[in-house]
């Protein structure tokens, strides 16, 4: 019953842990049979564990090396301890800083967050002026019992699309081996700042960022499969009504068949056999049995002579009539009154038993038995001379009855004339002729119609016979979305428990309260939903937190999901997070950063030295790299302890050089003792604060 929802041979089986579990719900479940059926059918027998499941834990972060991408030209390394630990890259705002991350997302991913949306004449000048070599990002990755680092390597002639990297195969190849692909989606190990400003743009941006780490992606393809399946059924009972209607519209209202047909597919509930019982009885070329077409039928049947039996009739009644009238005018008709005279009087004699007497002119004697038989005699030759007349007489008034049989055939009065006849008789057959071609046209549209009634029957069965499947898989739809959002919320609580925890460090005087945090959907849209309150009325998250708040919550959020021990990276690259957070909010960053590199090698890009210095004052452990750009795009790393400790170095450094140019030592070395003085004020400030 349930065929749409069969596992077929090319699609990947649900993980066994998954299919366990909506088994186990599904069990005791208050679905209907027919409901369990369409969940089990579309489960399968789950025994292969799906393609994402082959990853490999424990990958570290080596070095990243960077030539001729945007602010790098000679070649740069960014050389990593492959451990847990925190390490902060800081450098202004130009320095190439930014080009070590994008370069390591570009490396893994094929593209960065930020280009998704760029303006072309920015893609098109994304390779550094000042290499002629082209661009080339790699970067060794350690992997966890694994003693030689893994190497990726993406290169680009000069002026080449950043899309047509020659090493991109190998990098792809590796990839894939190693399960790292898939891996990359589900556990994104970066956060540039784009995301970081995105990320809140729309709550399903949110979603789409936490929902892989999950691991329900074969629920939401099991669930994608049954909307398609109920859309589709769905999809086909309405194409049958909607085709119901339009057959319905296009029937003859003026063909009783037709209309009755009509009739019966336009009810709100059309009932099949109905139609069917009603085309059986009348099947095409049966409009004869037809009662409402009978006058039409009648006309089509009617017979009427034709012309030449009309003329022959009339011909035939003039000629009688001409001869009994001529065989009138002749002693013929006086012998048949005389025989009659005769006839007469033997009857009266006959009556007076044997009377001589003349019954006429009352002669006495006369009518004796002499006369008697000269009398019969005479009647008989008086007879037999009459009877020619006689004969024409009958032929006349059977030539007169055939003559107004045809005009009665005619609809003419029986003083009508043969011209008259003639013309009734032609009309009568133009409207025979009409008729036939007008019952000939209802047969032929008939057909027509009952051949696209009988091909909608066949839908309609077929749409009926679905019905069942349909209201069974509208249920289980109903069923397993409710279960994906409760086994989504149940994956994601450690998730959201964190999230909530480092707002909490993060929020400092903040009037924002973040409780809860929860993935949701509605339909076949999926959102994030945030227990946001300010001063403790429940509030929209985007409509009452800053920029600043919104950055500190994304970090929030992505930090606990980059600490899943089902991310097979050990690594989590976050680009400039520090932007519109004010002071306080720094502080309580540098500790969730400082408490998510217990487990995992966080590594952060920032041009700004709040991150450093908080880091530095909360004595929290941390690697603190700079990033200096020179001429011509040098990029060079190097490792710093504190602003002023730096100052003073490069200070004493360029004091004691002999190959400055002359009046360089003058300006530069008191700007960096400045810069020294500077440092240890804000530091001392910032003890004073309590920070």
């Amino acid at each position: 019953m349930w065929c749409g929802m069969e596992a077929h041979a090319d699609d990947r089986r649900m993980d066994p842990t998954i299919a366990a579990q909506l088994r186990a719900r599904l069990d005791v479940s208050e679905l209907d049979a027919d409901a369990k059926a369409v969940i089990s059918a579309a489960i399968g027998d789950g025994d292969a564990l799906p393609a994402a499941a082959k990853t490999v834990a424990g990958v570290y972060l080596k070095s990243i090396s960077v030539r001729g991408f945007r602010g790098i030209g000679p070649e740069a390394v960014l050389s990593l301890r492959p451990q847990p630990g925190l390490t902060v890259v800081v450098g202004r705002n130009g320095s190439g800083k930014s080009s070590f991350a994008e370069g390591l997302e570009l490396l893994l991913t094929g593209t960065t967050k930020r280009w998704e949306s760029a303006a072309k004449p920015w893609l098109s000048a994304w390779q550094c002026l000042h290499s002629d070599e082209g661009a080339r990002v790699s970067a060794e990755l350690v992997v966890s019992g694994e003693q030689a680092p893994v190497r990726l390597q993406r290169t680009w002639e000069p002026d080449a699309g950043f899309t047509d990297a020659s090493g991109a195969t190998d990098a792809i190849e590796t990839l894939d081996t190693r399960g790292w692909t898939e891996a990359l989606t589900a556990f994104r190990p970066f956060l540039s700042y784009g995301e970081l400003a995105s990320m809140f743009d729309k709550l399903t941006s949110l979603y789409a960022a936490l929902s892989p780490v999950l691991g329900l992606e074969d629920v939401d393809r099991l669930l994608v499969r049954l909307s398609d399946r109920r859309l589709a059924l769905d999809n086909s009972a309405k194409a049958v009504k909607n085709a119901a209607k339009e057959l319905a519209a296009q029937l003859d209202p003026d063909d009783p068949r037709q209309a009755e047909l009509a009739s019966l597919l336009v009810t709100r509930t059309i009932d099949p056999d109905k139609v069917r019982h009603h085309l059986d009885a009348h099947p095409p070329g049966m409009s004869a049995n037809d009662a409402a077409t009978a006058g039409l039928r009648a006309r089509a049947t009617r017979a009427v002579p034709d012309d030449e039996a009309i003329r022959a009739a009339r011909l035939g009644l003039d000629e009688a009539e001409a001869t009994r009238r001529a065989l009138s005018r002749t002693d013929l008709d006086r012998a048949r009154r005389l025989a009659t005279l005769l006839e007469g009087a033997l009857a009266v004699r006959d009556a007076g038993r044997l009377m001589e007497d003349c019954p006429v002119c009352g002669t006495t004697q006369v009518l004796d038995a002499e006369w008697d038989e000269r009398a019969r005699q005479e009647i008989a030759e008086l007879r037999r001379q009459a009877s020619v007349l006689d004969a024409a007489t009958q032929q006349a008034a059977s030539a007169l009855r055939r003559w107004e049989a045809v005009l009665h055939q005619v609809d003419i009065a029986t003083d009508g004339t043969l011209e008259e006849a003639l013309a009734a008789a032609e009309r009568i057959r133009q409207a025979a002729a009409a008729a036939r071609a007008e019952l000939q046209g209802l047969d032929e549209a008939w057909q027509t119609q009952v051949e696209a009634a009988m091909a909608w029957l066949r839908s309609a069965r077929e749409a009926a016979a679905r019905s069942g499947e349909l209201k069974a898989t509208k249920a289980a739809e109903a069923w397993l979305k409710q279960v994906a959002d409760d086994l989504r919320n149940d994956r994601f609580r450690p998730i959201a428990d964190q999230a909530v925890a480092n707002w909490q460090q993060l929020r400092h005087d903040s009037n924002v309260e973040l409780h809860d945090i929860r993935l949701k959907s509605v339909g076949r849209q999926r959102q994030a939903s945030f227990d946001v309150r300010a001063d403790g009325t429940q509030a929209n998250a985007l409509g009452v937190m800053s920029q600043g708040e919104l950055l500190a919550l994304s970090v929030s959020v992505f930090l606990p999901r980059a600490g899943l021990d089902e991310s097979p990276f050990r690594f989590a690259v976050i680009d400039d997070p520090v932007q519109s957070m004010d002071p306080a909010k720094v502080d309580g960053l540098a500790r969730i950063l400082a408490d998510a590199a217990k487990t995992r090698q966080v590594v952060v890009f920032t041009h700004d030295d709040r991150l450093p210095e908080a880091i530095r004052r909360l004595r929290l452990p941390a690697t603190v790299l700079q990033v200096l750009r020179q001429r011509r795009s040098q990029v060079t790393v190097r490792e710093v302890r504190s602003p002023l400790v730096q100052h003073l170095k490069d200070a004493k450094t360029m004091a004691k050089s002999d190959r400055l140019a002359e009046g360089v030592q003058q300006r530069v070395v008191p700007t960096l003792c400045r810069g020294a003085i500077e440092a240890a004020c804000a530091r001392g400030a910032g003890r004073a604060a309590g920070r």
